[in-house]
């Protein structure tokens, strides 16, 4: 699993790197408080999040997260 950092909302999550298991749209989740959002910048900034907007989740592949080309550090974690 993939992350960017840690959620400005619930100041404890990581913000992880999801995927719409229906869609496959990327978005980002935080694993505490599960605030999501369309993009990193605003993750980043705790900025437009949303709850619910996806349905189930899984996890992208690195090659899948690469293709969204955001400009972010993108950090590997193991639960």
């Amino acid at each position: 699993m993939y992350n960017i950092g840690y959620c400005k909302i619930c100041k404890q999550g990581l913000l992880e790197i999801a995927q719409d298991k229906l869609t496959k749209k990327i978005f980002i989740c935080c694993d505490e408080c599960e605030a999501e959002w369309d993009n990193p910048e605003d993750a980043l900034k705790g900025i437009n999040g949303t709850r619910n907007k996806y349905g189930e989740i899984e996890y992208p592949k690195i090659e899948d997260i690469l293709r969204e080309k955001w400009n972010v550090s993108i950090n590997e974690h193991h639960n």
